[in-house]
C-alpha cells in the first residue's frame, strides 16, 4: 500500500451529455495524498439517450428506471474498459472506481410521502453492473450516503478540496461550474472543521438548454461565450430569476435540475421573447443571472465573514470568457484563477474527485478505524466487489 494506487473516477453530471472517466495515481497518505491525473476523456451519449435522460425526474416509471440503471452501468463500465485500454492499463492493475451514477432527482429537503416527508435522492448507473464488467471493485451511492449522515447529498467533493486545493498561507474558493455552480471555502489554517460547501445556484444548465432551445438544436452550448458578449442582458429578467428563493436560503444547501432546469428556465425564455429579445439578449440574460448568483452567493455567504485571496474555478465554465470575466467584475477583492493554474484540471476535477472518494472508500474498509479521516459528510455506501457485493457504510467528510 506505499506504492501509489490507480484509481478511476465517473462524472456524469447535470448536462447529461456523457460521462467523464478519469484514470489517476494516488500516493502518500492522507490528509497528505498526491494526485495525478493520468488521464481523462469524456464518452458522449447517444443522442437518443440523452433526450431521454432531460426530462424531469417524475416523468420516468419504474420499468424506466430500472432499465436506465442497467443500461448506464453497462455504458459506464465500457467507457472505463475503452478508456483503460487507451491508457495501455489492464483492469486489474486499477484498485477502485468510483461511481456516483447519473442523478434523475435530488430532493434533499425531502417530498410528502404518505404521511411522512422523506429526503429523497435517485442516481442510475449500477455498481454493481460495473465491477462485474470490469472486474473492478466499485463504490456507489454517494449522494444517498451523505443525506443520509445528515449532508445534501452535494456537493460531493470538499474532502478533495481540502487535500488538493488547501494551503495554509491563502484563504481559497474552490469554484465549480458544471450544470450547477458549488462552492467549498478553504480556510488558510487548514482547519477541516471550518471546511464549508454549498451549491450556488444554476451554472451553465440554463445557458444550455437556452442555445439548445433557441437554436432547435443546432448548437448544443454557447461556443466561447459569443452569444452571451455579442447579446445585451436584460436587468429586469435578470433580477426576476435573482428571485427564485433558493438564493435566499442559507447554507448548507443543494440543488439540482428540478429547480433551474428545462422547466424554469423555457419560462424565463417565454417572457424575454414576449419582450422580442434576441436569441444573443436572452442567453446574454442568462449567463448574466448566472454570474450574478455564484458571485452574489460568495458575497453573501462568505465574504462577509471572511477574506478570500483566490477563487479557483474549475469545470465547463472556465470555457465560457462572459462568465469569467463577469466573475472578475464582480468579485474584484479576489483573484480569480482557472485550475489549470496550480496543477487541477478544469475538466476533469469531479472524475478525479470520485476516484479518489472511493480510494478512501476501500482504505477505510480496509482499515476499519481511520482517526485522520472526519466523522461526518461524504460518504460512499455501496461498495461492490468484482465478486458478489457487499455493503458498509464509510464516513467521509
Amino acid at each position: 500500500m506505499k506504492r501509489p494506487s490507480l484509481a478511476c473516477g465517473l462524472m456524469s453530471g447535470t448536462s447529461k451529455d456523457g460521462v467523464d472517466v478519469a484514470i489517476v495515481e494516488i500516493g502518500g497518505k492522507y490528509p497528505g495524498n498526491r494526485i495525478k491525473l493520468i488521464h481523462g476523456q469524456t464518452i458522449p451519449f447517444p443522442a437518443w439517450l440523452r433526450r431521454r435522460l432531460l426530462q424531469p425526474g417524475e416523468k420516468f416509471s419504474a420499468i424506466e428506471v430500472a432499465a436506465l440503471d442497467y443500461l448506464l452501468g453497462e455504458i459506464f463500465a465500457r467507457a472505463v474498459l475503452d478508456v483503460l485500454k487507451a491508457c495501455k492499463i489492464s483492469p486489474g492493475e486499477v484498485m477502485v472506481i468510483g461511481n456516483p451514477g447519473q442523478t434523475l432527482l435530488h430532493r434533499p429537503r425531502g417530498i410528502r410521502f404518505g404521511q411522512r416527508r422523506v429526503k429523497a435522492s435517485l442516481q442510475v448507473g449500477s455498481g454493481a453492473v460495473i465491477s462485474v464488467i470490469t472486474g473492478i471493485p466499485t463504490v456507489s451511492d454517494f449522494r444517498a450516503a451523505d443525506i443520509a449522515a445528515g449532508g445534501e447529498g452535494a456537493p460531493l467533493v470538499p474532502i478533495f478540496d481540502y487535500v488538493v486545493l488547501g494551503s495554509r498561507k491563502k484563504t481559497r474558493i474552490a469554484l465549480n461550474i458544471g450544470g450547477i455552480s458549488n462552492v467549498t471555502v478553504l480556510p488558510k489554517d487548514r482547519d477541516i472543521a471550518k471546511v464549508e460547501a454549498f451549491d450556488c445556484g444554476p451554472g451553465n444548465c440554463m445557458i444550455d438548454f437556452a442555445v439548445r432551445y433557441l437554436t432547435h438544436g443546432r448548437r448544443q452550448y454557447d461556443i466561447n461565450g459569443k452569444l452571451a458578449l455579442k447579446g445585451k442582458p436584460d436587468r429586469e429578467e435578470v433580477r426576476l430569476i435573482l428571485a427564485h428563493p433558493y438564493f435566499r436560503r442559507k447554507p448548507p444547501k443543494s440543488t439540482g435540475w428540478h429547480e433551474f432546469g428545462n422547466e424554469f428556465t423555457l419560462e424565463a425564455i417565454t417572457r424575454m421573447q414576449s419582450k422580442n429579445l434576441d436569441v444573443a439578449d436572452i442567453v446574454s440574460t442568462l449567463t448574466e443571472a448566472t454570474v450574478e448568483a455564484i458571485a452574489g452567493s460568495i458575497r453573501k455567504f462568505v465574504l462577509k465573514r471572511m477574506e478570500v485571496d483566490e477563487v479557483i474555478v474549475t469545470g465547463g465554465g472556465v470555457h465560457n470568457p462572459a462568465i469569467m470575466s463577469g466573475l472578475i467584475r464582480r468579485i474584484p477583492e479576489c483573484k480569480i484563477i482557472e485550475g489549470e493554474a496550480i496543477g487541477i484540471s478544469s475538466d476533469w476535477k469531479e472524475a478525479c474527485a470520485f476516484a479518489y472518494l472511493a480510494y478512501l472508500s476501500l482504505k477505510h474498509l480496509i482499515k476499519a478505524q481511520n482517526p485522520q479521516i472526519p466523522p461526518k459528510g461524504v460518504g460512499a455506501k455501496n461498495v461492490h466487489a468484482a465478486r458478489g457485493r457487499s455493503q458498509e457504510d464509510s464516513p467521509l467528510a
